[in-house]
């Protein structure tokens, strides 16, 4: 098994034995927006995704329990890291290896391994909570992806402040979708139904049924929730193909990498329409109506 060793020395050479992971090459790459060896200030998110992503499989093609070939040593080569950036690469770094240092391990040195663990009762604490929390005028969202490393899952503490929703009533075609309450009263909207909702109430909303979920700080006070996303694979945390459906503003929400749509669901049709007609040539409008139109091998559409 392989240790690992920050070298956090812009302009001096890289130790040449070991592999490396130059993070300080990927930094500009994979977080534009942000400055070298800090995390972005908006989207942290974003660290669970690309970036996170790159470096999670990149330690891997390197380090590993059952690497045989593993080397003794894993240089990550970064900018001058912010205490925050350095936490962030610690606790991946200690998913694959049991000895993380920021210097070469002299005899008595610290070894900086961190457990995939976060305490949910007192938050915030610590530089790297504090970059991965979004104070919204509708509440307070935690991020817990990439504290607790990189997997099939996107997951938040969000405190719902009094009188807002968690999110638009919405439902998703990618991801399963979990939520626990924490703390407070509120209400759950699913579907034509409502229930109340009190600490400790766990609800599932899996892929498949089209049940459009949200939930309401209703009852004077805020509502503490801890949302989990579960995705079939774990690429699709990074590229995420998703239609969702925002039953009461009516519109229907198309994601993904090169796809970024929006579409009344008013206009939505029976497949049937299209099949019967298949391959007979028609646009159609915004609204939903159908304009006849020849195209090469598809003679105008008849309507039967």
């Amino acid at each position: 098994m392989s240790r690992v060793i920050f070298w956090e020395h812009p302009g001096e050479p890289v130790p040449e034995s070991g592999a490396h992971i130059r993070c300080d090459l990927a930094w500009p790459l994979f977080l534009p927006d942000s400055v070298p060896g800090a995390l972005p200030e908006q989207q942290p998110r974003a660290l669970g995704t690309l970036f996170g992503r790159w470096f999670w499989e990149s330690m891997g093609l390197v380090a590993g329990r059952l690497r045989a070939d593993a080397p003794d040593t894993v240089w990550l080569v970064t900018p001058r890291l912010t205490p925050a950036a350095r936490e962030y690469l610690t606790r991946l770094a200690s998913f694959w290896s049991d000895e993380v240092f920021y210097e070469y391990p002299a005899d008595g040195a610290d070894n900086h391994w961190i457990a995939p663990a976060v305490d949910l009762a007192a938050l915030p604490s610590g530089p790297l909570w504090s970059a991965m929390t979004e104070r919204l005028t509708e509440g307070v969202e935690r991020h817990l992806v990439p504290m607790v490393g990189i997997g099939r899952i996107f997951a938040k503490v969000q405190e719902v402040a009094a009188g807002y929703p968690s999110a638009r009533l919405h439902s998703h075609t990618a991801q399963d979708e979990y939520y626990l309450i924490l703390k407070g009263t509120g209400t759950l909207r699913m579907g034509r139904h409502t229930e109340p909702v009190s600490p400790g109430t766990f609800i599932a909303k899996p892929i498949g049924p089209d049940l459009p979920t949200h939930i309401l700080a209703d009852r004077g006070e805020s509502v503490t929730i801890l949302d989990i996303e579960v995705y079939a694979d774990p690429r699709q945390a990074v590229a995420s193909y998703d239609i969702m459906s925002y039953r009461d503003h009516g519109e229907v929400v198309l994601t993904g990498p090169g796809w970024e749509n929006m579409v009344p669901d008013a206009v939505l049709a029976r497949t049937e329409d299209v099949f019967s007609h298949y391959f007979e040539g028609y646009v159609r409008d915004a609204d939903g109506s159908i304009q006849p139109q020849e195209f090469p091998g598809n003679p105008p559409r008849v309507e039967r």
